[in-house]
C-alpha cells in the first residue's frame, strides 16, 4: 500500500510544473463594491496568549493604484487597532489611528515589484515587542498590548470590526500563516478555490473571499497586449534595458513599441539604410545600439536614434537571406554579432560565426566536445548564472545537412561555453514520428540554471498555435504548460520570440505573420503571461495522443502490476532475510519484520482516516454519510476520554447549532436510529442513554486503535515490551488521527492525542537503547505526527549516516530545514553535522 500511495503521490505531483498560487486582489480598476478582501475571522476571533506572529508573501504591482489597506487587525480585550497601509512607495504600520515608527520606502531597500516579498508582523505581548519583517529587512519597536486575549483579522477591503475600507493596493498575497504563542497554528496557502471560502491546513478554520482573482490564472493563461500592421515585412529586437520592441522596415523606417507604457513611436529616417535581409537579421548590441546585418553582404548598419540616421549609406538589393530562421546573440568575449545555425539554398547549418566588424568578416568559431547536427528553427536562450554560456534548444535538419536526404525533428538540449570554447550535449529526447514540433527563435533559462522555458508549434499545418513548453537543464523532460497562442506558421515568412519583461516579471511572445500576399503586409501580436508560468496539472509532451482517462486507466494498470511484482519480490526478499538472521548475529538496520496484523473484524479504525470493519470482516465505512459520522464521532470521543459521554446538548451545539431545539431533537434521534442500524452489524458495540448522556460501550471483542493506543500509553512500556511497541508502530504508521475529518470540535482531541503521543515517544527514544531498527521506525512516526519534531531528525539523522546512508541523512535534514524556514521564518540553528553527533542534545 505504501508503495501505490507514493506511485499515486508522484503521477499528481510536479511542483515545478504547477503554476504560482496566491490571491490577486482587484484594485481601484473596479468598482468599490467588486475590490477584493479576505475575511480570515469570519465565523470567529483567534485566541492568544503570550504573542502571536501573521506571515505572509506579498507582491505588489506596478499600477495607477498608489494607495490602499494591506491587513487590518483588532485585538478584542484592549481594543487595539492595527493597519498596515500601503502609499506609493511607502509601507506604513498604525497603531490605533496613529503612526508608528514602522515605516518602510520600497525603492530605499530595494524591493521589487511584481516579486514575491516575505512580510511578517509579530506582536509579543509579554515582552512588550512588536516587530516587523519585510523581505530581509527587520525592524523592532516597544508596544503595549494586553495577554491572553483574541483578535479578527482581515486583508484587503473588508468593512468590519470597526473599520471602513473601500481601498485596496494593487498587490498579491499568498502562503498566509499565524503562529499563536511561537507555534503554527493555521496556514491558507490561498490556492484557487471554486467557491468563496478557503480552508486552514492546520485546523478546521476557514477563511471568507469576496471578488477574488487568483494568481495561477495570470501564470498559464495568455493575455494579448497589442496587435500591430507593417506595409511590409518587419525586422524585429527586443531592448530588455528599456523593455521595447524594435521593428524596422526595408526603407530604413524604424518604430519602437514600449510594452511599459503600450505606446508606438514611429521615426521615419533621415539617412541611410538597413542591411536588411528577411531573416530577423537585427540585434541589440554591447552598447545597446539597433544594428542590422547582412550575412550576404558581410556588412551591418547601425541606428543612431538621436539624428534617426542608418550608418550604411545604400540601399541593400539583394534581401534574400542567407540563412532563414537561425539564432544570434551578441558574443560574451569579443562582444561580436555571432550567428549559430540555418537553413539556405537547399541545407541545413551547424556552424557558429562571428562578424568583425573591423576586417567585415565572418570567421567561423572552433568549438571543442560535441558536434550540433545541421539544422534551423532552433531555440537559443542565455544562462542566468554564466553570461558565457548559451543553451540551444531542438530544431529541424539531418546529420549531413542536406535537404534532399530528409528532415529530423531534435527535441535535444545543448551547452555552449564562449569562454571555454566547448560544446556539450546534455540530453536527447526521442519522440514518435507523429511528433512534429518546433521552437521559436529564444528560451528563457531560469534561475540556478535548474530549467528553461521557450514557445512550440506543431507545423504539420499552417494554421497552428504556440504552447509554452518547459524543460530541465539536467533532465531530458519536456512539458506544455498553459494555454495557447494562434500563430500561422508559413515556414520563411513567418517568425515567432519569446522575451522577458523583468519589471512585470513576465513572459512576451511574438508572432509575425503575412496578412496580404500581395501587398506583403504583415501582422504582429504580442502576448503576456505571469512569470513563471505554470498549469494546474502536468501535461506530457504528448498530451494529443491519448484521452486523459485512457491515460490514467494505463497509470492504474501498470501501477497494479508494479505493486504484483513488489508484493512478489518482498515475499521472497522477506524469506531470505528470515533465514539470514537466524544465521547472522552482526547488528542489522533492517526493519523488523512485523508480526502484529491490525484487526480487521469489529474494528474500528482512527488513525490515518476513518474505517469501521464489521463481523463479518466486510468494510462499512460507505455507510457512514458524513453526519452519521460525525455523531459515531462524538459519541465515541467522549466515551473513550472519560467514560461519561456526551450530552444532548453538545450534540446539538456541534451538529445543528442553527437549528431550534424541537428540530434538532428530532434530528439527532433520526440519525441516531440510523447509526444503531449500521451498528448491529458490528458485534460488541452498543449505544446506550443514560441521564441525559449519550455513551458508546465496547466489548473485549471490539478492536478501536485509538482505545488500545491509550491502553499501551497508560501501562509503563519498557524496551522489553517489543510485541506491544510493534503494535503501537503498526497503528500509528497508518498516520494522525482522523486526518480527513475537520470539525473544530475535534481539534482539542488531535492536539490532545498528539501531544500524548509525541511525549510518549520521545520518552521512548530517550529512556531505552532500542534496537537501531526500532529507533528508526519510532522516529519516522512521530514526524508523521510531528514534521518539526527535532528529537526525530537527531534520531533518524544519526541512525541512517551509521548505516552509510548519508545521502538519506542529508536529505531528512534538507527537508526539515527548508520547512523549518517556511514556518519560522528563520534558519534552524543546527548544522548537519551537530544534528549527527551523539553528543548533541535537544
Amino acid at each position: 500500500m505504501k508503495f501505490l500511495l507514493a506511485l499515486f503521490a508522484l503521477i499528481i505531483s510536479s511542483p515545478s510544473l504547477y503554476a504560482d498560487h496566491g490571491i490577486y486582489f482587484k484594485s481601484n480598476e473596479v468598482s468599490k463594491e467588486n475590490r477584493t478582501g479576505i475575511d480570515i475571522t469570519h465565523k470567529n476571533n483567534i485566541s492568544y496568549t503570550k504573542s502571536f506572529t501573521i506571515a505572509f508573501m506579498i507582491s505588489l504591482r506596478e499600477t495607477e493604484t498608489h494607495y490602499g489597506e494591506i491587513l487590518s487587525l483588532k485585538e478584542e480585550h484592549g481594543k487595539n487597532l492595527i493597519q498596515v497601509t500601503y502609499r506609493e512607495p511607502d509601507l506604513y504600520v498604525i497603531l490605533n489611528k496613529k503612526e508608528t515608527k514602522f515605516h518602510c520606502n520600497f525603492n530605499s531597500l530595494n524591493l521589487l515589484r511584481n516579486r514575491w516579498i516575505p512580510f511578517q508582523l509579530k506582536i509579543d505581548s509579554e515582552n512588550g515587542e512588536i516587530s516587523l519583517t519585510l523581505g530581509e529587512n527587520h525592524f523592532k519597536n516597544s508596544i503595549q498590548f494586553p495577554k491572553s486575549s483574541e483578535f479578527s483579522l482581515s486583508l484587503g477591503v473588508i468593512n468590519k470590526y470597526g473599520f471602513f475600507i473601500d481601498e485596496v493596493p494593487s498587490m498579491s498575497v499568498k502562503d498566509l500563516a499565524i503562529h499563536i504563542d511561537g507555534t503554527p497554528k493555521h496556514l491558507w496557502p490561498f490556492r484557487k478555490v471554486a467557491n468563496n471560502e478557503l480552508k486552514d491546513i492546520l485546523s478546521s478554520r476557514t477563511a471568507k473571499l469576496y471578488n477574488p482573482d487568483w494568481v495561477i490564472d495570470y501564470h498559464n493563461r495568455w493575455t494579448k497586449i497589442k496587435t500591430l500592421s507593417f506595409p511590409s515585412l518587419p525586422s524585429m529586437a527586443y531592448d530588455k534595458k528599456n523593455e521595447a520592441i524594435h521593428f524596422v522596415l526595408k526603407n530604413g523606417t524604424a518604430s519602437t513599441y514600449s510594452i511599459k507604457t503600450g505606446t508606438l513611436v514611429t521615426n521615419n529616417k533621415n539617412s541611410g539604410y538597413p542591411v536588411f535581409e528577411k531573416s530577423q537579421q537585427l540585434i541589440i548590441d554591447s552598447n545597446n545600439q539597433l544594428v542590422s546585418y547582412s550575412l550576404n553582404q558581410n556588412d551591418l548598419s547601425t541606428y543612431n536614434s538621436v539624428n534617426q540616421s542608418w550608418s550604411h549609406a545604400d540601399s541593400v538589393t539583394n534581401d534574400l537571406p542567407k540563412w532563414w530562421h537561425h539564432n544570434k546573440l551578441i558574443h560574451p568575449i569579443n562582444h561580436q554579432i555571432t550567428t549559430l545555425c540555418g537553413y539556405g539554398y537547399y541545407s541545413y547549418s551547424n556552424s557558429i560565426k562571428s562578424f568583425n566588424e573591423k576586417s567585415k568578416v565572418w570567421t567561423e568559431l572552433k568549438l571543442k566536445g560535441d558536434v550540433i547536427e545541421p539544422r534551423y528553427c532552433s531555440s537559443l536562450g542565455f544562462s542566468a548564472e554564466n553570461s558565457n554560456v548559451v543553451y540551444l534548444f531542438g530544431g529541424l535538419g539531418n546529420s549531413l545537412g542536406k535537404q534532399i536526404l530528409g528532415k529530423e525533428f531534435y527535441y535535444d538540449l545543448y551547452r555552449i561555453d564562449f569562454k571555454t570554447n566547448e560544446i556539450k550535449k546534455l540530453w536527447e529526447l526521442q519522440q514518435n514520428d507523429q511528433f512534429q514540433y518546433l521552437p521559436v527563435n529564444s528560451l528563457k533559462v531560469t534561475e540556478k540554471d535548474s530549467a528553461f522555458y521557450t514557445l512550440l508549434f506543431p507545423c504539420q499545418k499552417s494554421s497552428t498555435h504556440l504552447r509554452i513548453a518547459k524543460g530541465f537543464i539536467n533532465d531530458p523532460k519536456l512539458y506544455f504548460i498553459g494555454d495557447s497562442i494562434p500563430y500561422e506558421f508559413v515556414d520563411i515568412k513567418s517568425f515567432a520570440d519569446l522575451y522577458y519583461w523583468e519589471s512585470e516579471n513576465k513572459l512576451i511572445a511574438l508572432t509575425s505573420q503575412e496578412v496580404d500576399a500581395d501587398a506583403e503586409t504583415y501582422e504582429v501580436s504580442m502576448y503576456s503571461i505571469s512569470y513563471e508560468p505554470g498549469a494546474d496539472t502536468e501535461l506530457n509532451m504528448n498530451n494529443d495522443s491519448l484521452p486523459f482517462a485512457i491515460k490514467l486507466f494505463y497509470v492504474f494498470l501498470a501501477a497494479t502490476l508494479l505493486f504484483l511484482i513488489f508484493f512478489v519480490r518482498r515475499k521472497i526478499r522477506t524469506k531470505i532475510k528470515i533465514e539470514k538472521l537466524e544465521n547472522d548475529s552482526i547488528l542489522t538496520f533492517q526493519e523488523k519484520l512485523p508480526t502484529f496484523e491490525i484487526p480487521q473484524v469489529n474494528s474500528i479504525l482512527l488513525f490515518g482516516g476513518f474505517q469501521v470493519f464489521d463481523k463479518k470482516n466486510k468494510d462499512i465505512t460507505y455507510r457512514f454519510s458524513p453526519t452519521l459520522k460525525e455523531l459515531f464521532l462524538l459519541i465515541l470521543l467522549y466515551s473513550l476520554e472519560d467514560g461519561k459521554g456526551i450530552s444532548s446538548r453538545r450534540i446539538q451545539e456541534f451538529l445543528w447549532p442553527d437549528k431550534p431545539e424541537d428540530k434538532a431533537k428530532n434530528n439527532r434521534g433520526v440519525n441516531i436510529k440510523k447509526l444503531r442500524g449500521i451498528i448491529e452489524d458490528i458485534q460488541g458495540i452498543e449505544i446506550t442513554f443514560d441521564n441525559n448522556y449519550w455513551k458508546m460501550i465496547l466489548e473485549e471483542n471490539i478492536f478501536c486503535d485509538l482505545a488500545h493506543i491509550q491502553k499501551c500509553i497508560d501501562t509503563q512500556i519498557t524496551n522489553l515490551d517489543s510485541d506491544k511497541i510493534e503494535e503501537i508502530i503498526q497503528i500509528l504508521h497508518r498516520g494522525t488521527l482522523l486526518r480527513d475529518i475537520i470539525p473544530e470540535w475535534l481539534d482539542s482531541f488531535k492536539d490532545k492525542t498528539t501531544g500524548t503521543i509525541v511525549s510518549t515517544l520521545e520518552e521512548l527514544l530517550t529512556k531505552f537503547d532500542f534496537e537501531p531498527s526500532i529507533r528508526l521506525a519510532i522516529s519516522n512516526v512521530i514526524f508523521g505526527f510531528d514534521q518539526m519534531n527535532e528529537t526525530a531528525l537527531r534520531v533518524k539523522c544519526n541512525l541512517l549516516s551509521i548505516q552509510g546512508k548519508h545521502s538519506l541523512a542529508m536529505e531528512t535534514y534538507e527537508n526539515y530545514i527548508k520547512l523549518y524556514v517556511k514556518l519560522y521564518n528563520e534558519k534552524y540553528q543546527f548544522t548537519f553535522k551537530e544534528i549527527v553527533s551523539e553528543n548533541t542534545t535537544v
